[in-house]
């Protein structure tokens, strides 16, 4: 393996405290010259799959680095530390709870895996509570400088790795005059409140027209007692100020979102809820 100029990070650190900022120096004292591109520090803490959903989202328009991700309630336990050789030519450092798998995928998937426990890669003595700084930041830091991920530990088999969060489902809405029903869960919500799904539109997918000249889409919540219809717009703008809408966001993921609101708060949405879309036939006028 060569060296990476840049290792991406992403934390549920926040940026208050010391943790962000020892992290990087551990960096900078291996491999001086590396440029470190802050992803995020704000995923809530200890939320994994909240934490597995950003960097999915942000893996595939970084160049091509060393991620370093920490979102680990297990720091201590008998959980692994893991470096993930992906097919881009990423690799992906982090915990086994899940949390790289959905960038793996993003980055076409696993090639390798290898168990972070070579003492000669980490700092001593290793705290039992801040494994970012004394396991994952330096062996970060020494696969930026290209040493290869054998060395660094054990081989794993990638089906014994915990699983991701969620599993995407990839639909393509049919354009026939007919009612299409897709089922979707709510895997997570953006900043604004806005609800991410669990199913994603191939790029060749037919788009709605903007403004309302598009679906529409009754969504049924799993409990059976609640239902609402959304238009299927092409953007927030399409809808209301304070209204409810349905579009694709810039990763493919259908979104429940309000214009200039929240959708978690309007519709009363949970994360994990089941929904049942009943999508309407596209308008031809």
């Amino acid at each position: 393996m060569g060296r990476y100029r840049f290792i991406g990070f992403l934390t549920d650190f926040g940026l208050a405290a010391e943790s962000v900022g020892i992290c990087k120096g551990v960096i900078k004292r291996i491999n001086p010259e590396v440029e470190i591109i802050d992803i995020s520090h704000g995923v809530p803490p200890f939320d994994v799959a909240a934490g597995a959903l950003s960097l999915a989202g942000a893996v595939p328009y970084l160049p091509v680095s060393v991620v370093l991700a920490v979102v680990d309630p297990g720091v201590g336990s008998d959980r692994q530390a893991l470096a993930v050789e992906v097919a881009r030519g990423d690799v992906l450092v982090g915990p086994d709870n899940g949390l790289l798998l959905p960038a793996a995928a993003e980055l076409g998937g696993i090639v390798r895996v290898h168990r972070l426990e070579n003492e000669e890669y980490r700092l001593h003595p290793v705290s039992a509570t801040f494994h970012a700084r004394d396991v994952f930041a330096p062996a970060a830091a020494y696969l930026s400088l290209g040493i290869d991920l054998a060395r660094l530990g054990p081989a794993v088999s990638a089906p014994d790795l915990v699983p991701a969060p969620w599993q995407d489902r990839w639909w393509e809405p049919p354009e026939e005059v007919r009612e299409t029903r897709v089922m979707a869960k709510i895997i997570g919500f953006d900043q604004y409140g806005s609800a991410r799904l669990d199913v994603r539109l191939p790029v060749r997918a037919p788009r709605p027209h903007p403004g309302g000249g598009g679906r529409v889409v009754t969504v049924r919540v799993e409990d059976g007692e609640r239902a609402f219809r959304l238009p299927w717009v092409r953007t927030y703008s399409d809808a209301p100020v304070g209204e409810a809408c349905l579009l694709v966001d810039s990763d493919g993921r259908l979104l429940i979102a309000v214009n200039q609101g929240s959708a978690r708060e309007k519709l009363r949405l949970n994360r994990g809820t089941t929904l049942l879309l009943a999508v309407a036939p596209l308008s031809r006028g």
